[in-house]
């Protein structure tokens, strides 16, 4: 499954750059049903680069269940709909990528779900907000339609740079020191962010503050076994990773 997704993204990659080398097709239709043969079930827009193949897989499911969940609960709020209203959710989206640093745009993959290849998976993503702003957050839901209408938009957990600590090799190698953004004062949870997906920049990768994670719970405090309290979300901080290759096939081949 992940050879034929990463084919996906290459295919649909040398497909747009034959239509920007402007490489003569015999139209529209043909280069449709050709994508259509290939991956059966999908659809695959190459108009724009925020258009995406979209997959027919996932749930529907409530407003008031979503809230449930712990960090979901101002869900209906963020979205203006009632507790009984549905959306179609699923556990994955494609996109066309956004590279600060000037590479050419691939197709990622960002994922938000409690059972990927075994394990729970929830991508970071940069995203520009409602002002232009360029904002971090942690995938939480991604949406597919609201109220019966095709809507598609990532749910995600704020996140905001904070301070770095004296003389820091991280930071001196470029990568920023993060933390949860809280909407309020007494807030439990990190703020939402409803992200269009023609907001949606890239994957970033993320990792614990291990110094400071140290600090307050011993050599061996690991995410895993710290406290998942208000306290100790309003405490944590995080890197983004500025080593990690997102424009090398040889060092991500998913990209």
């Amino acid at each position: 499954m992940m050879r034929a997704a990463e084919t996906q993204c290459e295919v649909l990659r040398e497909l747009r750059q034959m239509t920007d080398d402007d490489v003569h097709v015999s139209g529209d239709d043909e280069l449709f049903s050709l994508l259509e043969d290939v991956f059966p079930g999908e659809e695959v827009a190459m108009a724009s680069p925020a258009a995406l193949s979209r997959s027919h897989r996932g749930a529907r499911i409530r407003v008031h269940d979503l809230e449930l969940v712990p960090g979901m609960s101002v869900l209906g709020s963020l979205l203006g709909e009632d507790a009984d209203c549905s959306l179609f959710v699923s556990s994955s989206v494609s996109f066309y990528c956004t590279f600060e640093w000037g590479a050419d745009t691939v197709v990622q993959t960002a994922c938000a779900t409690e059972s990927y290849l075994g394990k729970a998976c929830y991508d970071h993503i940069w995203y520009s907000d409602s002002s232009g702003q360029r904002r971090l957050g942690w995938a939480r839901l991604i949406v597919r339609k609201l109220a019966g209408a095709v809507d598609d938009f990532v749910v995600v957990w704020r996140m905001e740079e904070v301070c770095s600590l004296p003389d820091c090799p991280l930071t001196r190698s470029g990568c920023k020191r993060m933390a949860w953004s809280f909407g309020a004062a007494d807030a439990e949870w990190p703020a939402l962010d409803r992200v269009p997906l023609a907001s949606v920049l890239r994957v970033e990768h993320v990792v614990p503050d291990f110094q400071d994670l140290g600090d307050r719970h011993g050599l061996r405090a690991v995410p895993s076994n710290t406290p998942n309290t208000a306290v100790e979300r309003r405490a944590q901080r995080f890197f983004t990773n500025h080593f990690y290759t997102f424009t090398s096939r040889v060092l991500n081949p998913s990209s």
